[in-house]
Parts: structure tokens; C-alpha cells; sequence
């Protein structure tokens, strides 16, 4: 038979150990993994100290955070007074005699982590393949260690050189598009952060997907031919480092290698139940008024189910308290009753109450889904997590998609007004026009862009917090317009400043770049009205509800 498995790990390890657990599960493993097994609706601290009861073999992963981790130094130290077996998974090389730095941590017992060294490993610095060959070699029989883990020597992935070095091509690229500011700012640094583990998956995605459309606009705005075909012809040669790189940035090896702002925000273990007369309970939803359409909702699923919504939180059997900016805290008994909190938005941990911090959430943070699978398996929690677990994700925003095209919307519309301006004005001030000409005609462009600056950040903000003024639909739309309004303003402004150049024969014609934002806002417009309207329902749950009148 063979043996249960329990995996220790800091939370910068998630995307080696989703892998990991989804390799052993694959060849009959039965693998305790907090986001894959705890029960929501119980204390977590509890439950894993029942996962270690339960399990015959823990998989310690060796990185530098998890060896100075509490929470993973209580898991291996309390597993070692069962004399079972230890595997430690070396993720990356740590010194585990150098105890200088672990004696800060009060915490700690240095005489545990003597211990350490003792035990059966497995090198997954270099081929990931091949230290899972081994792992299952040794999962079968045990070995008997004739020389210490591994304390020093960098090993990457083959992978992580291929893409360290795509990236050290495509930062020299996007030098060529610096008018953007945003495009250098996260690709300049890409390759050391590829190295570091700690890019942000999302918006370097982003930046890639733009880096050839505006080095393909830079062409057009160019004013001499020899830079526009220079530009020209970088467009389409970024695409044949542009697109591979985006392909192993998103490859089972480079989610398994980044710490969780590297990898792509996905459901931990998503499967759909077939439960269609589940058992029957009574619920409760706890929620702020701001929250209400989706407690809606789900009281609508829950009761096509046969589900009871009860009258007061007291005689419900299952209370859901939703949790976001609005509501941290609960009001229920979790001593007594099964409350499941379901997590709509990210929410800083600080401003969580310590009771519902110890219990194991649902999160919605992508948006709410699978309603009828939790429908299905509200009597069931221990099957809960697994339709609807997320993998942690650490610093990186988690949105439901639409909210996070929205974002992306309005950033854009502000980088391509501020990128027009920047190369308009490097283009205009090169031919040396006279400022007693066009200065306060130039200083109102200035101004404009100021104020697209401004609207820009605040309608960001509010509709990423679900808080102010632009954090309702009608005033997003009105935020929008005068986005729309600024930005043609600059293309008026345009017009004058050359009407102005012209009556002193001096005319060049109106600048291609100021163009640009207006295209984005028409083309882009059509496109986040088309997304919306198929998202519908995430965003009118976004936008914070009204109490009834």
C-alpha cells in the first residue's frame, strides 16, 4: 500500500508543489495539501495538525523562506516525535547548519534543525523530471543518505536560462518604446526578476502583448523615415521573441519555478460534482449591504437545490459570511456553527478578524463561480475546497477577468495620452518653433494631461477597492466619458497649435500619435462593452449594491 503523503512548503513554493501534488495524485498517492484539503467551515490550524496524524511520509520543500517559516517549522518539528519518514525536497540550497540566522526566531529549537541533515533528500534545482524519478524511487524504498544536502551552487531550470535570455532581448526592444513609460518599466527589469522568481505574471503578460502594437505605432508617428522603418521593422521582429517568451512564461515549468505573482491566478483542484438532490440544510448568509446582489445570487442557487434560508444566523446549520472591503468580521458562533467565509475581493489580512483568519475560506476573488457545485456540496465540506479551492496567490491582484480588463482600459487610455504628449512634444520642440507662438497653447495640453493623470488614478483606485466616487456603473460610464472628452481635447488642441504654426508658414500637419488614444478609446471602448455585456453578472456583483429603499 502505499503511503499517505504530507506536504510541508512555504507559500512562495505554491507552483512546484501544485505540480508536486498533482504528479503524486496522478500515480496513486494520497496527498495532504492545505488549499486541496481543508475543510472550510473548520479551524485550519486543527485540521493539519489531523493531516500529519494521518500521514505515513512528509515532503518537507527546502527553500530559504520555508526553513525561517513558523508555520512550516511547527508542521516537520511536530512530525519528527512520530519517528516517520522526512524527505526533504530541495527547492533551493540552504545551509541547514548555518543557524546564525535562525536565531532570531524564538521560536525556533536549533537543535531540531541539526536534525535535518540526517534525513532523506531530493535535488529539484536542476531537472524537475528527474528529481521526481528519484522522489518515487525512494517513496518506494527508502535510501540511506551517504552525504549531506546540497548548502551551496546556483542551479536554474534549462527552462529560466531560455527565458532569461528571450527577456534580455525583448527589454532591448522595449527601450524602443519608452514613450509608453509603462512598457520599459516592467520589461527592463524582467530578466533579473525572472532569475528572482518574483516578476508580476499579469502585467508583464500585458506589456508583452503591447510591446510590437506600439513599437508598430512609433513607426506611424515617427517623423523621420528613417527612424518610422527602423521602427517598422522592430514590430514584427519583436513578435519572434515576443510570443515564444510568452509561451514559457506560461509553461508547466515556469509556473512551477515563480513564486506565486508569477504564476497564473487558476483553481486549485476544480472538478464538477454530480449531486443533483443533495442533502438538504439551512443557510444563512452574512453579508454587508454593499455585498447584497451576490448574497442574492446565491440564495437564489442555493434554494433551486432545496437549500432553507434560514430566518436569523442562530438557527441556520450553515452560516456563509461574505467577506470583502465592506464586511471582515462575523457575528457567528464558530465554536458552534459551520461557517464558511467566502472571499469576494482582495482584502488586507490585517483587516480580517482573528476568527475567521483561523478558518479556511472560500475564495470568489476571480469572481463568483460554481455556484451549483457549492449549491451540491454544502452538506459536504470536505469536498468543498475542491471545486472551489484557489491556488494562494501572494501579492498578485486577483480580479474577476472583466473588473480586470476594465483596469487595464482606463491604465492604457492614460499611458497611450501620456506616450502621445511625450513623443509629440520630443518631435515638436526638435524643429525649435518659437514658445511665444504656441506656449499657452502648449501649456493647456499639459493641463489636459494632467487631468487625464488624475481621472485616471482615481477611477483605478475606486473600482479596484470597490470604493468612491467612480465605484458604481453610472459613474464609471460618466468617468469614461470625460476620459473620452480629454483626450479629444488633445486632438484639439493639436489642430490649434498647427493652425497657429501655419499662419506663420511654418506647417508640419497634425501629429499621428495624437491619434493614438483616440483610437484605443473607440476600438477599445467596442470591446469592453462587448466584454461587459457577456460579464454581466461579475459586473454588477463588483460594484458595490445599495441598501433597498
Amino acid at each position: 500500500m502505499k503511503p499517505n503523503i504530507f506536504i510541508s512548503y512555504c507559500r512562495r513554493e505554491v507552483g512546484f508543489v501544485d505540480d508536486l501534488a498533482s504528479r503524486l495524485e496522478k500515480n496513486g498517492y494520497k496527498v495532504w495539501l492545505d488549499y486541496h484539503s481543508l475543510v472550510p467551515g473548520r479551524p485550519w490550524e486543527e485540521q493539519i495538525f489531523e493531516g500529519l496524524e494521518d500521514s505515513d511520509v512528509v515532503l518537507l520543500v527546502v527553500s530559504k523562506e520555508s526553513i525561517t517559516s513558523e508555520n512550516v517549522y511547527k508542521e516537520w518539528d511536530r512530525f519528527l516525535d512520530k519517528k516517520n519518514r522526512l524527505i526533504l525536497l530541495i527547492f533551493e540550497n540552504v545551509d541547514l547548519t548555518d543557524y546564525s540566522k535562525l536565531s532570531k526566531y524564538k521560536w525556533a529549537d536549533l537543535a531540531d534543525y541539526s536534525k535535518l541533515e540526517s534525513f532523506e533528500w531530493v535535488d529539484f534545482r536542476g531537472s524537475y523530471e528527474k528529481g521526481l524519478k528519484e522522489l518515487f524511487s525512494q517513496l518506494e524504498k527508502p535510501v540511506q543518505e551517504d552525504q549531506p544536502p546540497p548548502k551551496k551552487g546556483i542551479k536554474f531550470p534549462a527552462v529560466v536560462w531560455v527565458a532569461f535570455f528571450l527577456s534580455l532581448i525583448v527589454m532591448a526592444f522595449s527601450l524602443s518604446a519608452f514613450w509608453t513609460l509603462f512598457l520599459p518599466w516592467f520589461l527592463i527589469p524582467l530578466p533579473y526578476r525572472i532569475l528572482k522568481r518574483n516578476f508580476n505574471f499579469t502585467e508583464v503578460q500585458t506589456a508583452l502583448i503591447l510591446l510590437p502594437f506600439c513599437l508598430f505605432l512609433g513607426s506611424l508617428a515617427a517623423f523621420d523615415q528613417d527612424i518610422s522603418d527602423s521602427l517598422y521593422n522592430m514590430a514584427f521582429e519583436s513578435l519572434l521573441f515576443v510570443i515564444p517568451l510568452i509561451f514559457i512564461l506560461r509553461s508547466r515549468s515556469m509556473q512551477r519555478w515563480g513564486k506565486p505573482v508569477a504564476t497564473r491566478p487558476v483553481f486549485a483542484n476544480p472538478y464538477k460534482p454530480n449531486v443533483p438532490n443533495p442533502k438538504t440544510v439551512t443557510f444563512f448568509i452574512d453579508y454587508a449591504v454593499e455585498d447584497r446582489l451576490t448574497a442574492e445570487d446565491m440564495t437564489r442557487v442555493f434554494e433551486k437545490y432545496g437549500h432553507k434560508q434560514a430566518t436569523d444566523m442562530a438557527s441556520a446549520e450553515v452560516i456563509l459570511t461574505l467577506i470583502s472591503d465592506y464586511k471582515t468580521d462575523t457575528d457567528a458562533d464558530t465554536n458552534k456553527q459551520v461557517v464558511f467565509p467566502v472571499k469576494l475581493q482582495p482584502v488586507d489580512d490585517d483587516a480580517i478578524s482573528d476568527t475567521l483568519k483561523q478558518i479556511q475560506w472560500v475564495d470568489f476573488s476571480k469572481g463568483v463561480r460554481n455556484l451549483d457545485a457549492m449549491a451540491q456540496l454544502l452538506p459536504e465540506p470536505n469536498r468543498l475546497l475542491s471545486a472551489l479551492g484557489i491556488r494562494p496567490m501572494s501579492r498578485q491582484l486577483v480580479l474577476p477577468p472583466v473588473i480586470m480588463a476594465l483596469r487595464y482600459f482606463v491604465l492604457l487610455l492614460g499611458i497611450f495620452s501620456a506616450g502621445a504628449v511625450i513623443n509629440y512634444l520630443l518631435d515638436f520642440f526638435d524643429t525649435g518653433y518659437d514658445l511665444a507662438i504656441t506656449g499657452g497653447i502648449l501649456f493647456g495640453f499639459i493641463l489636459c494631461l494632467s487631468l487625464i493623470g488624475v481621472l485616471v488614478f482615481l477611477m483605478i483606485k475606486h473600482v479596484t477597492a470597490r470604493r468612491g466616487w467612480f465605484a458604481s456603473v453610472p459613474k464609471f460610464i460618466i468617468g469614461l466619458a470625460g476620459l473620452g472628452a480629454l483626450i479629444y481635447t488633445q486632438y484639439v488642441i493639436d489642430g490649434i497649435i498647427y493652425d497657429s504654426l501655419d499662419a506663420e508658414g511654418q506647417a508640419l500637419g497634425t501629429s499621428p500619435a495624437i491619434l493614438y488614444p483616440i483610437y484605443v478609446f473607440l476600438i477599445g471602448g467596442l470591446l469592453m462593452v462587448a466584454f461587459s455585456a457577456i460579464r454581466w453578472r461579475d459586473v454588477r456583483r463588483w460594484f458595490p449594491a445599495r441598501a433597498r429603499p
